[in-house]
């Protein structure tokens, strides 16, 4: 015999927290927390990269501007105002009446939602489910279904992207005005598979009309959030203003680097002439030193020779009609001169290339005092440059985790549905501009 079962489908905000039950909502058992069915769980991130890789990395490659590319699709869209990171789709058979989870009702109506979920992923080539969870620990059985949509050969963006509308109409949905969009006509589409999938367990669809009512997902009342939602939006608003201090900061410390970087550079090329120019000098020192050792050898040559002449004595000497004077030959007297002359010349030339070591020694010195003070300079800055490194990495770091923590914050909000009274709340002035 057939009993009669109301069927209760919606698109809701989704909260993967919730869902998982990694914070327990007032309206929950946990007594009966261990009885919930997870039927898929997978990392949003991972899906994403696995979904929209190879399309983000066609689209970077075709942007000539750096500031059109996207880094991380995934948080490009968590920052989009059009599109939704993901969705969720809830159904439920029955309500708190005649399904209270513990019935016999609700055993057979958990038995019709896992079979109906299990071809919920072939039934939808466009759409990537990657959390689904039946709930038994609250009034009714019903399943979360928590899913990213992505639409194939795109003109405009990216190739595969992001788009619930654009996903359904590539599935045959095509929407009818306000009273019939694509998204309607899908979730009336699935509830009729899941009656078709309920009559293979003794469960007749009873179409009343509409049943969004008998969903109890987060049912809170206004007034037991109002604190809440006080306090949250105060811990966004910090939040915020965390973030965008720390941003400031790393804008500053980016600054900051690429200055000391240019200036490093500078430093460098610095001590790079210094060196060329050290090079070049002490080649010429060497050259001098050079040929002042083969002078220095000629000169030896030549006082050899001087010593080599026979004493003064064995001139052959006349004296002169004149008085003291000696008078020798012509031959022995050009002999000495040339001596003379030799001796002096070497000596002058020598002298000559003691001043010019000493000059290029000096020089030799100079320069390596300059490139000395240089090389400190260059290393100062080096360090300088590793710490602010290390400063923007610890930023980054700090950056990180305030984001996750405002994500958190702001996945939590959205799970209560107070996702638009916040953005009220934040930006007064943009949402009174826009509602004129």
């Amino acid at each position: 015999m057939h009993i009669k079962r109301s069927i209760s489908g919606r698109i809701d905000k989704g909260s993967i927290g919730h869902n998982n039950r990694d914070f327990i909502a007032p309206n929950v058992d946990k007594s009966r927390t261990h009885k919930n069915i997870t039927l898929v769980k997978e990392d949003i991130q991972t899906v994403y990269h696995e979904l929209f890789d190879k399309a983000l990395d066609d689209y970077n490659a075709r942007q000539k501007r750096k500031d059109r590319r996207i880094k991380n699709y995934y948080e490009h869209i968590n920052r989009s105002k059009q599109e939704k990171p993901f969705y969720e789709v809830i159904f439920q058979i029955g309500n708190t009446e005649d399904t209270h989870c513990g019935s016999p009702e609700a055993v057979l109506a958990t038995k019709a939602l896992r079979h109906f979920v299990d071809g919920f992923q072939q039934r939808n080539p466009h759409i990537r489910v990657f959390n689904a969870v039946i709930h038994l620990d609250e009034e009714t059985p019903h399943v979360h279904i928590n899913f990213i949509p992505f639409a194939t050969n795109q003109t405009r963006g990216l190739s595969t992207r992001n788009s619930l509308s654009k996903a359904l109409e590539q599935q045959g949905f095509k929407g009818e005005g306000k009273n019939k969009t694509c998204t309607m006509q899908w979730v009336e589409h699935e509830k009729q598979i899941l009656a078709d999938t309920m009559q293979g367990y003794g469960i007749e669809w009873e179409r009343l009309g509409t049943h969004e009512q008998h969903l109890d997902v987060l049912d809170y009342k206004k007034k037991m959030r109002a604190r809440e939602v006080a306090l949250l939006e105060n811990k966004v608003e910090c939040t915020q203003h965390q973030l965008e201090s720390t941003e400031r900061v790393l804008r500053d410390a980016d600054n900051a680097i690429e200055r000391l970087d240019k200036e490093y550079a500078k430093k460098s090329d610095a001590v790079e002439k210094i060196d060329a120019d050290l090079e070049v000098k002490s080649a010429e020192l060497q050259n001098t030193n050079e040929q002042l050792a083969v002078n220095q050898q000629l000169l030896l040559v030549t006082t050899e020779k001087v010593s080599q002449i026979s004493d003064i004595d064995s001139i052959n000497v006349k004296r002169s009609m004149l008085g003291d004077k000696v008078t020798l030959s012509e031959m022995d007297y050009n002999s000495i001169v040339e001596l003379a002359k030799k001796e002096l010349a070497a000596e002058h030339y020598s002298s000559e290339k003691d001043d010019e070591i000493y000059r290029l020694n000096e020089i030799l010195q100079a320069l390596n005092k300059e490139k000395a003070l240089w090389v400190d300079e260059r290393s100062a800055l080096h360090k300088t440059i590793d710490k602010l490194r290390s400063q923007v990495r610890g930023l980054t770091d700090q950056l990180s985790a305030l984001k996750a923590k405002y994500d958190r914050v702001i996945q939590f909000i959205d799970s209560l549905g107070l996702k638009e009274k916040l953005d009220h709340f934040l930006h007064p002035f943009y949402n009174r501009k826009k509602s004129r």
